[in-house]
């Protein structure tokens, strides 16, 4: 069942809200503590993905959206939004994940959490030394665990002036391997 067809109400759609601190970014591994203390604890390990909005002109996402399995909803699955906003009305939120690609739940797997070494911000740090991010306006994060047993992977796609990506790597979430990828084809 595609994500689409899952309502906000069955979702069990929570938003974490982060208060931002000096020099704290909200990184992917933060928000996910955050995420999963609003879940049961059956459901807390079982992570299906992680994404990002796009974000507009920087590489640091400001709202992380998390995919849990929850066999116990008529969707099977939890979405837990988090964003770093001192106001737990914000609109934009939601609609920054609207045009977010939506994930068929049957064909994702579970994320081994142990094996998340490599944060968000790491991701970044690791992708600006590898590679040339010259005329980079935004990015989109997006972490999942591929077929047959491999680690996570994290797949960032960057953006130009336009609406499709110019360049996207895959990057390890447990040793950091980067990948540049032609065609980025998710997992």
């Amino acid at each position: 069942m595609s994500i689409m067809h899952c309502s906000l109400l069955s979702l069990g759609c929570a938003f974490g809200f982060a208060a931002p601190t000096e020099h704290t970014q909200l990184t992917a591994l933060r928000a996910l503590k955050i995420a999963q203390r609003r879940l049961r604890p059956e459901v807390r390990s079982k992570l299906l993905s992680v994404s990002s909005a796009r974000t507009n002109g920087n590489l640091t996402p400001g709202a992380w959206r998390f995919v849990f399995l929850d066999e116990a909803t008529s969707g099977r699955c939890r979405i837990v939004t988090v964003a770093a906003k001192t106001s737990s009305e914000h609109p934009d939120t939601v609609e920054a994940f609207s045009s977010a690609k939506t994930e068929d739940v049957a064909a994702l797997h579970a994320i081994p959490q142990t094996k998340l070494v490599f944060d968000s911000d790491q991701v970044l740090e690791q992708l600006q030394r590898g590679a040339k991010l010259k005329h980079i306006h935004g990015a989109e994060y997006r972490l999942v665990q591929p077929k047959g047993g491999k680690e996570p992977l994290w797949e960032v796609r960057f953006y130009g002036d336009g609406e499709e990506p110019v360049s996207g790597f895959h990057v390890g979430a447990k040793t950091g391997a980067l990948e540049a990828v032609k065609e980025l084809v998710t997992a």
